[in-house]
């Protein structure tokens, strides 16, 4: 029988279980594929922890300590974490006090983007990692109306709307910026102004 993820468990449950120490490198819970959303090490990690009863300790992503250990060995003033996640690699940033890139070339999705609570919000969005290249144009607004370029989004009472013409990734960061600034909106409305700018959604 060829083995599996789960059965490459094993060693590691009976090791953690008779007392080893449970380190683990990320807690990402999925990972893109072209099939599709895969089970990532946060998923494989949880098999161990319910089968022994004994939760992990997180080096990577989101927790701080690899963060902080690449810019001591780096010795970089001003660090930017690029990442398709907003759990692990934008709250990473966030937690860390550094600026983040989210790209959307893995499992987050510009709903995801507009949705999305305080700590996991990236500092910049890029379709991808073009944008660390390319220019960013400023988002400027104030009393729920937002400018980014060509696109002008508007926000009141939990409904959001986008209006304007440009590149669909500057449409996003307005909506973003004016979804955030109400602390939120409906996904419904989220989902109506995200219409037509051609960006990649969630299937279904």
């Amino acid at each position: 029988m060829r083995p599996t993820s789960v059965t490459r468990c094993w060693p590691k449950g009976l090791a953690v279980a008779a007392g080893a120490l449970f380190v683990a490198s990320n807690a990402d819970s999925t990972l893109p594929t072209p099939r599709g959303r895969q089970p990532g090490n946060g998923s494989l990690i949880q098999v161990i922890a319910t089968a022994t009863g004994r939760a992990p300790l997180i080096a990577g992503k989101p927790e701080p300590p690899l963060h902080a250990e690449a810019v001591a060995r780096t010795g970089a003033r001003h660090p930017l974490v690029v990442g398709d996640r907003l759990d692990t690699d934008v709250e990473s940033a966030v937690r860390s006090g550094a600026d983040s890139l989210l790209v959307l070339t893995g499992v987050t999705h510009p709903l995801d983007a507009v949705l999305a609570p305080a700590r996991h919000r990236p500092t910049y969005l890029a379709e991808n990692l073009a944008g660390l290249l390319g220019p960013h144009p400023q988002v400027t607004g104030a009393a729920g109306t937002f400018r980014c370029a060509g696109w002008r989004a508007t926000v009141a009472g939990g409904e959001v709307a986008l209006s304007g013409t440009g590149a669909a990734i500057d449409g996003l960061r307005a909506l973003c910026a004016a979804a955030w600034s109400a602390g939120g909106v409906r996904p419904e409305a989220a989902v109506n102004a995200l219409a037509g700018l051609g960006l990649p959604h969630p299937p279904g």
